[in-house]
């Protein structure tokens, strides 16, 4: 049995903006230090994405199986995403958490223009 808690991850959502916000300025200033790895970048932010999205579904109630798939997303970036260098791991990180972080202030947004 499955039930509702968006209580879960409600804390998560209210900080999304500051993680915007760092994570952006650690990926600008790797971008300073270090070859910039676009297709690293393009690809954790879009695992960012899909991983939030993924655990929005398990907070609110769609079932474990969202929960086991979502804190896998990382781990498949690590496999998948081609780390060239220490930097590319950089913004692996980096670009994970801020398509996390958007994907979280999406979702506040969205429930606050429906309330």
């Amino acid at each position: 049995m499955t039930t509702s808690q968006p209580h879960v991850g409600l804390s998560l959502v209210n900080k999304a903006p500051l993680g915007l916000i760092v994570t952006a300025v650690v990926a600008g200033i790797a971008t300073v230090m270090f070859e910039l790895a676009l297709l690293t970048l393009a690809y954790s932010v879009a695992g960012g994405l899909v991983c939030a999205i993924i655990l929005i579904a398990y907070w609110l109630g769609k079932g474990g199986l969202f929960f086991i798939v979502g804190v896998s997303i990382p781990l498949l970036m690590v496999i998948v995403v081609p780390l060239t260098s220490m930097a590319a791991l950089l913004y692996l990180i980096s670009g994970f958490f801020f398509g996390f972080c958007l994907a979280l202030l999406g979702y506040k947004l969205l429930v606050k223009s429906k309330s």
